[in-house]
């Protein structure tokens, strides 16, 4: 996919990536049209220029993860990093890509974040995700034989991108009870954690956390057997 003279223009506006994992971020929202101010019914239209792109590992098709830095209170000294929703990559060269916004609708739903789409500065996190059929039977969460080969993925993903910290993310789809799903994805990741920890010497306890999010976070409608399937998942997120 090409946006013309427009992509050629942001291309010369960015930097490439240093060998210290930098954060990519959104630099500039362009709606399709070159077009101003527009209703939430177009906000799928608008096209976010994020400022890494082949040398950070971002490629097209990749779904990334959206935060944002937001500051808790009035004496709040560190800012709280949210999570607003995916970023689907539709184009993607050297020191430049392009995505497609897709929101955390329960966030947005909230009065805690003002503006209901991206912004510039917000940060875009390379993630991989490895489906847990690939891992674990259904309801354990003792890594299958032979689940070391799905990990090798992940450890030339953490190598290329030499990030800083990095936390492994548990998801279930919404079948069975809530609070079980969560106790089954926080397991899940632990398990995850302690693996690589074993199996790779640049992956040291400090840099890597472990986190469950049950089934608040899925990727797509629990309604078919294939999408509770996707949204059964281990995430690796760069976090800094």
């Amino acid at each position: 996919m090409r946006y013309g003279h427009v992509l050629l223009f942001l291309l010369f506006a960015c930097s490439g990536a240093g060998a210290q994992f930098n954060p990519p971020r959104i630099f500039q929202v362009v709606f399709a049209a070159d077009v101003g101010n527009m209703p939430d019914s177009l906000l799928s239209k608008r096209l976010y220029y994020i400022d890494q792109g082949l040398e950070g590992n971002i490629n097209e098709g990749d779904v990334l993860n959206v935060y944002r830095d937001m500051k808790v209170g009035a004496a709040a000294g560190h800012p709280v990093r949210l999570f607003i929703g995916n970023m689907v990559i539709v184009d993607a060269q050297s020191g430049l890509s392009v995505g497609r916004f897709i929101p955390n609708v329960g966030v947005f739903s909230g009065p805690q974040v003002r503006y209901k789409t991206a912004l510039k500065g917000d940060i875009v996190m390379p993630r991989l995700a490895i489906s847990t059929t690939a891992l674990f039977d259904p309801g354990k969460a003792d890594l299958k034989p032979g689940a070391g080969e799905e990990f090798k993925k992940v450890g030339d993903f953490v190598q290329n991108l030499s990030p800083s910290k990095i936390i492994i993310e548990g998801h279930t789809d919404a079948d069975g009870d809530e609070k079980e799903n969560f106790r089954l994805s926080e397991q899940r990741a632990q398990v995850v954690r302690q693996y690589l920890i074993n199996a790779y010497k640049f992956i040291t306890p400090g840099m890597i956390d472990a986190k469950g999010f049950g089934e608040e976070r899925p990727l797509v409608n629990n309604d078919t057997p294939e999408n509770k399937t996707i949204n059964r998942r281990i995430e690796v997120v760069v976090w800094e």
